[in-house]
């Protein structure tokens, strides 16, 4: 009889486990079933097909067609990420120390998760946080039309007198940065023309519509006035910025305008949702950016390598007694021989 009971109690500890496990991956597979979108109708198929469909990576559209640095036709890809080309040894380095060391693991993640999609089309849908939507179509590859950003380069409105900006206590490096902004014009021209508040996909704080409203009360004010709602969100510009502290002003302006650029690709998923190369056509990369070209030209066998790296702003140095701007420019670009430690290693 002893037996008997422990048998009984051993068989209903069995049952009781299995149905603990039984419901437990019933509520992983139903809680996952929220987050995870499983396609039964997906396959991968081997074999070539006139319409590739978006998880082709012939067709990836966070893949360039060429150089991410020079957009020369190539087939050499980054090793580990797989979405960024490059032509030579010399771009991927330039690449690399660029920023791409930064974003190659989220690159890389993302375009697993894009490879599981499956869609037969060129344009994307891409979600903002909101909940809204734009198509970004990857076969144009531009954001914001250069001829648009013309037409606010050439703006012919008369504009609106200086109005000074008060100081709230160490916030000159701000007033500064804040003033020469207000004046840029094409920038302005279009927070005036167009705006930014009625486009903005951020749910919280945003600079770009808080600049918005800085450079309507400039335009109208007859009187100085206090830049406190900007001033008052530093840590939420610039992650080292502080309220009531004395900054860099060059520190201050590249953080403003990488978080204008970032509001900018908000619009489109934000950045890792965004081709590296398209990011470079928003408004603020028209205004601010640029390319850096780099050139070595071998004395034996006239070799010449072009690198491109993307800026935001260009420092150059004050040497002797250059006067202006441009006397410093021609410093920084002039010709200089690569010889001792600085030697360069020709490819040819």
């Amino acid at each position: 009889m002893h037996v008997a009971v422990d048998l009984n109690s051993y068989l209903q500890f069995v049952l009781t486990a299995i149905a603990v496990v039984v419901t437990l991956l019933y509520l992983v597979k139903s809680t996952a079933s929220k987050y995870f979108v499983v396609d039964d109708d997906s396959n991968f198929e081997s074999s070539a097909s006139p319409t590739a469909g978006f998880g082709d990576r012939r067709m990836d559209p966070a893949t360039p067609e060429g150089c991410a640095v020079c957009s020369n036709v190539t087939k050499k890809q980054c090793s580990r990420c797989k979405m960024v080309k490059y032509c030579s040894e010399a771009c991927q380095r330039s690449h690399w120390n660029s920023g791409h060391k930064f974003k190659c693991k989220d690159l890389q993640l993302s375009g697993k998760g894009s490879s599981l999609q499956g869609r037969k089309s060129s344009a994307v849908s891409l979600t903002h946080a909101s909940g809204t939507s734009k198509i970004l179509d990857h076969s144009k590859k531009v954001l914001f039309p250069y001829e648009e950003f013309l037409e606010l380069f050439n703006w012919d409105s008369p504009g609106f007198p200086p109005c000074g900006l008060l100081n709230c206590g160490n916030s000159c490096f701000a007033n500064v940065v804040l003033q020469c902004l207000t004046y840029t014009k094409p920038l302005v021209a279009y927070l005036l023309e167009k705006g930014h508040l009625r486009e903005c996909r951020r749910n919280g704080w945003c600079f770009l519509c808080e600049f918005q409203h800085h450079v309507e009360w400039a335009s109208r004010s007859q009187q100085p006035f206090s830049p406190i709602n900007i001033l008052s969100r530093l840590p939420n510009i610039g992650g080292n910025l502080g309220y009531g502290k004395q900054e860099d002003a060059h520190e201050f302006m590249r953080f403003a305008i990488d978080m204008m650029q970032s509001v900018c690709l908000d619009e489109f998923g934000g950045e890792k949702a965004v081709p590296p190369n398209t990011q470079e056509t928003t408004l603020i990369q028209h205004i601010f950016g640029g390319h850096l070209q780099s050139q070595v030209m071998c004395t034996e066998c006239s070799n010449v390598s072009n690198q491109f790296e993307n800026m935001m702003d260009l420092t150059v140095e004050i040497h002797g007694d250059a006067e202006s701007l441009e006397e410093c420019l021609d410093q920084f670009t002039a010709r200089e021989w690569l010889d001792g430690d600085n030697l360069y290693k020709c490819d040819g």
